[in-house]
């Protein structure tokens, strides 16, 4: 299996494994099992998956885009990027095409966790194929907790965008319909600005855009190490005002 990014639409070529993914970890294809026992058909078992990792909390391993997916399902949480990748991992397991969209989104929906002040951040989106079409999904990324406490400090401040999320966006993932929860439709300000394409994952996607972002300089590991305990202390920080009925500084 070549671990360069496609841009075709053939599922057969989103079946197979990369580093990343790791296909043959046996905790990885355990926990595939687990989860979609029940499941009678693909749109049941790629539901089962999406909700297991949402399931999961919010939050940024220091080691950035390039963890595995067993690491990530060790860590038990995750970002767009891990997350991302648990997801493929867990559905091509199940033997259903998955993979990785990269966007860039205005940064702030982050606002109140990273502040980026205008910037904009790579994001990623998982697609799968079901019923003959490929389907959208990222709200697997924000767990129910941090998205109960960021509408609420959304609401109070007046705001559509911040701490992870877009107050218009959506929670569910049907398997029937795309879905995104960090932008939505109906702000036009909040939607993606460009369309880097798909990938396996985002060892793959990186390695095809050196000049996005070069992930083997030092300095970029340092930032984003910092960056990365920033974003954790602070959700942690939101998810506490929540189960304390009160502010956390």
């Amino acid at each position: 299996m070549p671990g360069i990014s496609s841009s075709s639409d053939n599922p057969a070529l989103w079946l197979g494994n990369t580093p990343l993914l790791d296909l043959e970890n046996s905790k990885l294809r355990l926990r595939a099992m687990r989860i979609t026992q029940l499941a009678t058909n693909d749109i049941q078992k790629a539901v089962r998956i999406h909700d297991y990792i949402k399931s999961l909390p919010f939050g940024c391993p220091t080691s950035g885009g390039h963890t595995g997916a067993a690491a990530v399902l060790k860590s038990g949480l995750g970002d767009c990027h891990s997350k991302g990748t648990l997801f493929v991992g867990l559905l091509r397991s199940s033997d259903i095409a998955a993979r990785l969209r990269f966007v860039s989104l205005p940064g702030d929906f982050l606002r109140g966790i990273l502040d980026l002040k205008g910037s904009s951040i790579t994001h990623a989106i998982g697609e799968v194929y079901l019923n003959e079409q490929w389907v959208q999904s990222d709200t697997y990324v924000t767990d129910d907790l941090l998205e109960s406490c960021a509408l609420a400090k959304l609401a109070l401040e007046g705001q559509k965008l911040g701490y992870g999320i877009h107050a218009q966006g959506r929670r569910f993932w049907s398997g029937l319909h795309s879905a995104h929860g960090q932008y939505a439709d109906e702000d036009p300000a909040s939607m993606p600005l460009i369309d880097f394409g798909v990938a396996h994952d985002p060892e793959c996607f990186y390695a095809n855009k050196p000049r996005l972002l070069d992930q083997n300089s030092w300095l970029t590991r340092a930032k984003w190490s910092i960056a990365a305990r920033l974003i954790n202390r602070r959700t942690r920080q939101l998810r506490l005002q929540n189960t304390a009925g009160g502010s956390s500084t």
